[in-house]
């Protein structure tokens, strides 16, 4: 087995205890369980020797320790204010159900509630967005989450509170999982928070099923330690003229992964995938993106910034297919990234696979340094050289946080660019 016979073993027995703890699921979820779980083991962790983790070898996690063992992360000092006043937070864990929650036409449930609530449309969408037969990690998490954020919104339902999800301590922690399925012509905004405290492994998956003329808006912002890995996957299906908007907000953990797609499955579809990702130190950060265009006359725009300080390391590769039915596609990808340091890197790689002839489809990456000339001007100005070096890394962020729809989240997360890259030195 690609794991290794000890870290199979140590997989195997905590599954076994899992499945001891679940024995009351339905035979429906029990036996994607399992086979999620062979075709992890068939695959195992993956590595550098995997052409899509060229530049992110995952092998040190093989074992399985740090997902697998007792000691669980720390709940982050990350206050949930930034959401606002009005947004809807909720804390999930293992076991947690969810209580208090109200607003009209939608509803967060825990696994055990929507098992009771929704089993119908729960059994036809966990595990079928995100499918663990194409993602090592994914079958990895659908096999071990013993937790389960599910989000409901009712058909027509104009949400206009955002729904925070925060996750961080407890085995909900370690193995996060989200569904969130938008009825016909409704709309939501939905804030998933990922911090954590010590060393330790997550690996969370998220499910997105936007129903014919749905708009989900998501915004996933990760904090965790810069001891501790991250690997997460997003994965978003798209109906007839609906909309599914990510933002992917990458500051903490040691190494983070991040792989983000949807399909858009049915005719007048739209997405966005953007992110920024900024880091220093030693962190490494991936983002793997992948737009499936399925049907004609679709659009989808993405925009991925990074900030790299010190001997860190960039990855971005983002895929766009056009299927051979899907004419009239409008497809727009550009990946930019500012490097702070002699020592920071950055592997940019942006692919089209078309297969329609009447298309329009353009992709670009740029790397680059702070425009001295900029920074002589501001200098000249009587501004310090660690000003003008913040500001004109927010100068450079700006426009991809400008595309976060909740309001306090863009504010929050810009107030913590400006921190992060300050320099007290001239």
């Amino acid at each position: 087995m690609p794991a290794g016979i000890a870290s199979a073993s140590l997989y195997l027995e905590r599954f076994s205890d899992l499945l001891d703890r679940t024995a009351g699921e339905p035979s429906w979820l029990r036996q994607r369980r399992e086979r999620a779980m062979e075709r992890f083991l068939s695959m195992g962790v993956p590595t550098a020797r995997n052409e899509e983790y060229k530049y992110t070898d995952l092998s040190a996690l093989a074992g399985g320790e740090r997902l697998l063992g007792l000691q669980q992360p720390g709940l982050a000092a990350i206050p949930p204010a930034y959401v606002g006043d009005d947004a809807k937070a909720v804390w999930f864990g293992e076991g947690l159900a969810v209580a208090g929650f109200a607003q009209a036409g939608v509803r967060v449930m825990s696994l055990r509630e929507a098992l009771l609530a929704e089993p119908s449309l729960l059994e036809e969408h966990l595990g079928t967005i995100a499918v663990p037969d194409q993602h090592a990690l994914c079958a990895l998490n659908t096999a071990f989450f013993p937790e389960a954020a599910v989000v409901m919104v009712e058909p027509g339902t104009l949400a206009k509170e955002p729904v925070h999800l925060m996750f961080g301590d407890g085995m909900g922690g370690r193995h996060p999982r989200v569904l969130i399925v938008a009825g016909r012509s409704s709309s939501v905004r939905i804030v998933e928070t990922y911090s954590g405290a010590g060393s330790f492994w997550r690996n969370a998956v998220t499910e997105i099923r936007a129903t014919a003329n749905a708009r989900v808006e998501h915004c996933r912002a990760q904090f965790e330690s810069t001891n501790a890995y991250h690997t997460g996957v997003l994965q978003g299906l798209q109906d007839r003229d609906s909309y599914i908007g990510s933002f992917s907000f990458s500051f903490g953990a040691k190494v983070a992964r991040n792989d983000i797609g949807t399909r858009l499955d049915g005719t007048g579809c739209e997405c966005s995938l953007d992110g920024l990702y900024a880091v220093r130190d030693s962190q490494h950060v991936d983002h793997h993106t992948a737009i499936d265009h399925a049907a004609a006359h679709c659009n989808s725009h993405q925009l991925y910034k990074g900030v790299l300080d010190g001997n860190t390391r960039g990855v971005f590769n983002g895929k766009i297919f056009v299927r051979r039915d899907a004419q009239k596609t409008d497809a727009v990808q550009s990946n930019k990234n500012l490097l702070l340091s002699d020592k920071a890197e950055v592997n940019t790689k942006p692919q089209l696979e078309i297969d329609a002839n009447d298309v329009r489809c353009t992709h670009g990456a740029t790397i680059g340094q702070l425009d001295a000339t900029a920074a002589f001007y501001l200098r000249s100005r009587g501004i310090s050289a660690a000003d003008a070096r913040n500001m004109l890394t927010y100068a450079f962020a700006a426009d991809a946080l400008d595309r976060v729809r909740v309001k306090p989240v863009r504010h929050h997360f810009k107030s913590l660019l400006l921190a992060r890259f300050a320099r007290e030195d001239g």
